[in-house]
């Protein structure tokens, strides 16, 4: 089940089953619901964990192999059945994993639990890769007893032998049931090749788990006891955690005048001398609650005094931060919660946690007094690269990813800001995205308090009427935005108002600021505005600019094509940052592909001037070749928005037609309907054919994330349901 084997036909460029996608609709014998995916972990349903049944029959799309002599249909469904069936133990699997490692006391099996979950996750990348599938997705309410029921063995499970002793009857149940469908297939077929790799696999892991649950024996007859419980580090982790001297949250506000403000929130203030105390009192809670340096502390809360401080507790203590979206809906906070394991969870409420992490959750009110009655502790010093904090991609081409930071990256998150912002101590700033995006948390958060300036919170959901208000009322110095909410303050004539509020310099960053939004926004606030390149991996907004030209590097940075091309021609970026992620979380296959020789490498691509700016040419999945030529989706779009005065947002997307030839089709938001078609439809019969889209979607809004990003996946999604107007 794991992914340890290097050279296989899944990882070989040349081989392999292909499918473009096939999803199916699935009935339950338990209890009668009907689900639809592409694979369920061992085949049952993700709600009582009874067989699952196909209703609509196993289509084939693409080309699968076949051996010589052998019908191509009949081999694309038994090929297909091997891909499914591949994926139900594979995800079974990792979620047993996942789920161990969250139950286990046992620090060194808990360990190895992990790393068999990130080589499943591992294997599931190289199948849907090879496979051209989507990844399918985890089970919702997965139980320990379901992969024991796979398994054929008994599935009470009292301690951490009994979690090996699951494991082992599953990983040689599906050797067993790999060996016997490989010897029922055509020889020299895609998934008799399949099917012997993964038999192979499951062969080796199970000997590794056997040998580990031997050791464990041993162990525990050398202790003289069952489990230890989960307890504070020991001496030794102690003594190199203090071999580096070097703690990134006390590094951000320790040099700070106690008395000066550091945030302000709901009418109330906390200087920097009370954020201190605070924060060392939430560091010395989490280690009393049994933190472990690298243990994870999630942030489920609005902005305000208290996410802060148990934000920066947990990096104080030597733990990871993760903040988390306080409105994330229950899949996207299940899928998380599997990943990543939390040790300590900080929410407004348990009930929404599924167990058995709702028992690790310590609600607002009561971390709060137990926070003040706590007595502080020292900053715990720890190595450079250390992980200190995740923050999550934003997810619009698939489920986001764990981003990984160290400590290391806090040295130097305020520079940007004094150089190109000149923000200092005397400045006042605000962010209309919430902390848990990777924007606001690097600009507002980490590098606001590392220069010493007073912190705007608002714990509202923002809209271009709070976000006015807010500005109305607390006057900030400097504006941290989307384009999105840019557009929206002028749609309300608002613009105004946020200069007169006191604002001396706007930033724009999440998504590309069209040049006619920027122009507009100049004229009607009559402010400066400052277009910011960044992402989740770097923090810190890479590039910048200032107008029409384009973007220069920002200090510090080193940017590079990533191939060796002309001025003009659109390439992906080579990207050094001192604040470099360390890489993802259990996703090996994307970082290889991002992280590349100590450097980033977006999917973004850009092509640079003559004069040496670079300019934004879309991501590569927006330059696309419609009827043999190239077509930028992203300059399209501004195109056609510019065109009607009417068209208020919009966004173009591929999309196959009825033959399953590439076209686009545009979708678009109109204060006027009837004025903005028209002015479109005029514009469409100017254009050349290739840039001409097939279909015309009016909206009442364009699909967004929680920071304003548009969401082109969804765009898809509904075109192809046929669920919008033409």
């Amino acid at each position: 089940m794991g992914a340890e084997t290097r050279g296989s036909t899944l990882d070989d460029d040349g081989a392999g089953l292909r499918f473009a996608g096939a999803p199916a609709l699935w009935q339950c014998a338990g209890c009668a619901r009907q689900v639809e995916g592409f694979a369920f972990a061992y085949g049952r349903c993700p709600h009582c964990g009874g067989v699952l049944a196909l209703v609509d029959g196993a289509a084939t799309a693409g080309a699968a192999s076949a051996a010589p002599g052998v019908d191509p249909v009949s081999a694309d469904a038994a090929a297909l059945a091997a891909l499914r069936t591949a994926f139900e133990i594979e995800l079974g699997g990792r979620a047993f994993y996942q789920r161990a490692a969250v139950d286990c006391t046992d620090a060194p099996l808990r360990e190895l639990f992990r790393r068999f979950a990130v080589m499943e996750g591992e294997h599931m990348e190289a199948l849907a890769r090879r496979c051209q599938v989507d990844m399918p997705d985890p089970p919702a309410q997965f139980q320990l007893e379901t992969a024991a029921v796979f398994a054929g063995v008994d599935p009470r499970v009292a301690d951490a032998g009994d979690l090996l002793r699951i494991a082992i009857g599953f990983e040689q149940r599906a050797a067993g049931f790999f060996s016997g469908r490989a010897a029922a297939a055509a020889a020299g077929s895609a998934e008799r090749a399949l099917y012997d790799e993964l038999a192979a696999e499951e062969v080796e892991h199970a000997a590794r788990l056997q040998a580990e649950l031997a050791r464990w024996h041993e162990r525990e007859r050398e202790r003289g006891a069952e489990l230890q419980p989960k307890t504070a580090p020991g001496p030794a982790a102690d003594a190199t955690a203090a071999a580096a001297p070097f703690n990134g949250a006390e590094w951000l506000i320790a040099s700070h005048a106690a008395d000066a403000v550091a945030i302000e929130c709901d009418g109330k203030r906390m200087t920097y001398g009370r954020l201190r105390d605070r924060v060392a009192r939430a560091g010395a809670l989490w280690r009393a609650r049994g933190l472990r340096p690298g243990d994870r502390v999630a942030v489920k809360l609005p902005d305000g005094f208290d996410w802060v401080v148990a934000w920066l507790g947990a990096v104080w203590a030597g733990g990871v931060a993760v903040g988390v979206n306080p409105k994330i809906p229950a899949p996207e906070w299940q899928f998380i919660l599997e990943e990543a394991g939390f040790d300590v969870i900080v929410a407004e409420l348990a009930d929404d946690t599924p167990a058995p992490w709702r028992a690790r959750v310590m609600v607002v009110d009561e971390a709060r007094r137990a926070v003040a009655a706590t007595a502080p502790m020292a900053a715990v010093p720890v190595a450079e690269e250390t992980p200190a904090f995740w923050v999550h991609s934003s997810g619009t081409s698939g489920k986001p990813k764990a981003v990984v930071h160290a400590h290391r990256c806090l040295r130097e998150i305020g520079r940007i800001s004094a150089e190109r912002f000149g923000i200092g101590p005397g400045d006042r700033l605000f962010a209309s995205s919430r902390l848990f995006f990777a924007y606001p948390l690097t600009n507002l958060l980490l590098a606001g308090l590392r220069l010493g300036a007073t912190l705007l919170l608002d714990a509202q959901w923002p809209n271009a009427k709070s976000v006015a208000e807010t500005v109305a009322r607390t006057r900030p110095t400097v504006l941290f935005s989307v384009p999105s909410l840019y557009r929206d303050l002028l749609h309300e004539s608002l613009g105004p108002a946020i200069a007169a509020a006191g604002v001396r310099l706007c930033v724009s960053a999440g998504e590309a600021l069209p040049v006619q939004l920027r122009q507009r926004w100049v004229a009607e606030s009559g402010l400066p505005i400052i277009d910011g390149y960044g992402a989740s991996e770097t923090l810190v907004l890479v590039m910048l600019g200032a107008d029409e030209r384009g973007f220069k590097p920002s200090p510090g940075i080193e940017i590079a094509p990533l191939d060796d091309v002309p001025p003009g021609t659109p390439t992906r970026l080579r990207v050094r940052a001192p604040t470099l992620a360390l890489g993802y979380l259990d996703r090996p296959q994307a970082q290889a592909e991002t992280f590349r020789e100590g450097a980033f490498c977006p999917a973004d691509l850009w092509q640079r001037s003559a004069d040496g700016f670079w300019q934004f040419a879309g991501r590569e999945d927006s330059l696309v070749k419609i009827r043999g030529r190239w077509v930028n989706l992203v300059e399209l779009a501004e195109a056609l928005a510019a065109r009607s005065g009417a068209v208020s947002d919009g966004a173009a997307v591929c999309v196959p037609d009825a033959d399953g030839v590439d076209a686009v089709a545009y979708f678009y938001v109109a204060r006027d309907g009837d004025e903005a078609r028209a002015a479109l439809e005029a514009h469409l019969a100017t254009l050349p054919q290739h840039q001409r889209p097939r279909w015309l979607h009016a909206m009442e809004a364009l699909p967004r994330g929680p920071t304003g990003k548009l969401l082109r996946r969804k765009l898809v999604e509904l075109h192809r349901s046929g669920d919008v107007p033409s």
